[in-house]
């Protein structure tokens, strides 16, 4: 089974390089090299040192993963029993995308190996009609007889993570396997299997995916048909007359064609993923009606029912806009919940794959800024600074240290994945050993820089090369997203002109961002929420120096927003903070700390936390009045006075990393002058 290594294809975790309605193209993974003093190159190098390696032990493990058993089980290699969720193979296969990622970057042979030692069992688990899905298999099941049975989801990561192998690695022993998955599903989704069954949506990306690697239009089609399918057919009014499970319900987005879409309902995972796919097939075929309908539910969704940590499911348990029951899911306008949000780490990362779409379809900035504040504050928050311990949700408040919230999957502490609550670890894996992919696009004649970081980046910038011409090599010198200063210095360039493009974050406050080349004023615009754009002839020693306002600043919602009504929040650049209760004095109560609107931050350290997250400390107000008794719901207001305390705000993304800890990202506002400075 073991191939050798040969000469790869481009390292494209996206290609979008052919697909004729796209205005960006990704690069090659291998492109890009971050700094390994960097933020993301510290992150990327602890992937490979310690998550990895890590997450294959416990999927080896049968005590604990059960994986690889599962999978020699369902080859008939061994004898036993299934252990673990409905979607437990995606486990291998999501792990395989980040491993294949990290070889082609590394090299590192072990990873070749494990690889090649997984693949080998999918292909022994692999039915001869192409079918996979060792929660089926194993138990000896008929297929699809429930949509929670997730064999479509499953075999769609297959689709992915193969293509992603192939790209990385050279080798074609994952791709036969997926061609052979994919052809099943052409012919089986939507004749002898009902499109429904696709109803956690992976597949699309997958078959589209496996359409560029191939060039197989009945890939396309059957993505396509996903599509187009979902919503497609008319459900009864009354929700209590439909079909039992999820067919036809807002839980996967199925109520209403998605063409004609107005509203962002549903399983976080499942509409995301669905957007994501659906943005596949608009860059394929140029549907500018689906197009459309992408655009709404995005300003739907990030513009009413979005946590301010990027959260895109508040909801762990209820009732839909249109009186459906749904889990783990976005709710009504505005409906935006703290303790209770449920806001699974997966669902962030389907809203990146989502965004990284709509940003090669349109290049609006707006989707780039969104890609950056999941990375930092929806998706990093979802894993420890171990490397080996995570969240499955991402609340935005603890009222109690090691208090477990209401509703599906809460931990009280974060965990390592056993035979449950498997999707997230891997799902993060795969994100920041892919986190080069999303720094920059190319179009005909210009590099676009979507995010910041330490590192450097060789690229071919098509319109501009002629014989003999140099590719365009930059390299960021910054300690973003600690200091706003980015200085990008040109080591090489072609003879012709080229543009080079700089994302200015919406979250700059205009008229406080400057752009410098060579140390004088750049003499471009630079408005927050777009791109500068710099068209010239580089040489060697060029330097664009990019100053954004690092200040920390309050943030306040939306007053049909209650749950966060006379509350505000804090960020620094695009870094969330928030208060845990481990650094307060224990005698001190959480819940009666309030930030006046005129609050000075100063930069601080966290005990037991690394030097590079830095703190933001300041005069807050802390109401003295008594506890609240067991019992106690309501009581009459009493005149409790505030008096100054120093308190210690972390990075969101850092917190239950010290203990139990209660835990909050927004926190009372006094809209009064502050008391002396202590």
């Amino acid at each position: 089974m073991t191939q050798p290594p040969c000469t790869a294809p481009p390292a494209l975790v996206v290609d979008s390089t052919h697909s004729p309605h796209a205005v960006m193209r990704g690069v090659p993974l291998d492109a890009v090299r971050l700094g390994p003093d960097g933020f993301w190159g510290e992150r990327q190098k602890q992937t490979l040192d310690v998550t990895v390696r890590r997450l294959w032990e416990l999927l080896a493990d049968p005590e604990a993963g059960h994986v690889l058993d599962n999978f020699r089980i369902a080859a008939g290699l061994e004898d036993g029993e299934f252990a673990g969720t409905y979607w437990q193979d995606a486990w291998l296969y999501k792990w395989t995308e980040a491993a294949a990622c990290l070889f082609r970057l590394t090299r590192d042979s072990w990873l070749d190996e494990r690889m090649d030692e997984g693949i080998e069992l999918i292909a022994a688990a692999q039915e001869p009609d192409g079918y996979v899905a060792t929660q089926i298999r194993a138990r000896g099941w008929p297929r699809f007889q429930k949509l929670n049975h997730h064999e479509v989801y499953t075999m769609g990561h297959l689709l992915t993570a193969a293509v992603v192998h192939r790209r990385m690695t050279g080798k074609t022993s994952f791709l036969d396997i997926a061609v052979r998955v994919g052809d099943f599903l052409c012919r089986a989704l939507g004749k002898s299997v009902p499109c429904h069954f696709a109803h956690n949506p992976s597949a699309v990306m997958g078959l589209v995916e496996l359409f560029r690697e191939t060039g197989r239009q009945d890939y396309l089609e059957c993505a396509k048909l996903i599509v187009d399918e979902r919503g497609a057919h008319p459900k009864p009014r009354n929700p209590w007359e439909r079909p039992p499970g999820f067919n036809g319900t807002d839980q996967i987005q199925d109520r209403v064609p998605l063409r004609q879409e107005t509203e962002v309902v549903g399983h976080n995972v499942f509409f995301t993923y669905l957007f994501a796919g659906a943005a596949d097939v608009f860059l394929e075929t140029g549907d500018t009606e689906l197009l459309a309908a992408l655009r709404r539910l995005w300003k739907d969704l990030v513009g009413r029912k979005i946590n301010l940590n990027g959260g895109v499911s508040p909801m762990g348990v209820g009732l839909s806009i249109r009186q459906d029951r749904v889990g783990e899911a976005v709710g009504a306008a505005y409906f935006l919940p703290n303790a209770d949000a449920y806001n699974e780490t997966c669902g962030q990362i389907g809203n990146l794959l989502w965004n990284y779409r709509m940003l090669c379809a349109t290049g609006e900035a707006r989707y780039a800024d969104m890609i950056e504040h999941e990375l930092y504050n929806g998706i990093l928050s979802g894993i420890g600074l171990d490397g080996e311990s995570w969240w499955y949700r991402n609340p935005l408040r603890r009222h109690q240290p090691g208090e477990a919230g209401p509703g599906l999957n809460d931990l009280p502490l974060r965990e390592k994945p056993g035979s449950r609550r498997t999707c997230c670890p891997t799902n993060v894996l795969r994100t920041i050993a892919e986190v080069g992919s999303w720094f920059y696009t190319l179009s005909e004649d210009t590099c676009w820089i979507h995010l910041y970081g330490a590192g450097r980046v060789e690229l071919d910038v098509p319109g501009s090369r002629a014989a003999g011409d140099a590719a365009l090599v930059l390299e960021q010198h910054t300690d973003y997203p600690w200091d706003g200063v980015v200085a990008v210095e040109v080591h090489a360039a072609p003879e012709q002109p080229v543009a080079i493009a700089l994302r200015i974050p919406a979250w700059a406050h205009p008229g406080e961002v400057r752009l410098a080349l060579n140390e004088k004023d750049a003499g471009t615009p630079t408005v927050p929420g777009s791109y500068a754009v710099l068209r010239r002839r580089w040489f060697p020693g060029d330097i664009l120096e990019l100053s954004l306002p690092f200040g920390p600043r309050l943030v306040q919602a939306h007053p049909r927003a209650e749950h966060l009504r006379n509350q505000v929040a804090v960020m620094r650049g695009p870094v969330l903070y928030c208060l845990e209760s481990v650094d307060l004095p224990p005698e001190l109560d959480w819940t009666k700390v309030l930030l006046p609107s005129d609050v000075q931050f100063e930069a601080g350290t966290t005990p037991a936390l690394p030097a590079r997250l830095p703190a933001l400390e300041c005069t807050a107000l802390y109401r003295d009045e008594p506890n609240w008794g067991e019992d106690e719901l309501y009581r009459t207001v009493s005149a409790a006075p505030l008096r100054p305390i120093r308190v210690r705000l972390v990075p969101y993304f850092s917190w239950a990393n010290r203990g139990p800890s209660a835990m909050s990202v927004w926190l009372p506002a006094t809209w009064l002058p502050c008391a002396p400075r202590l």
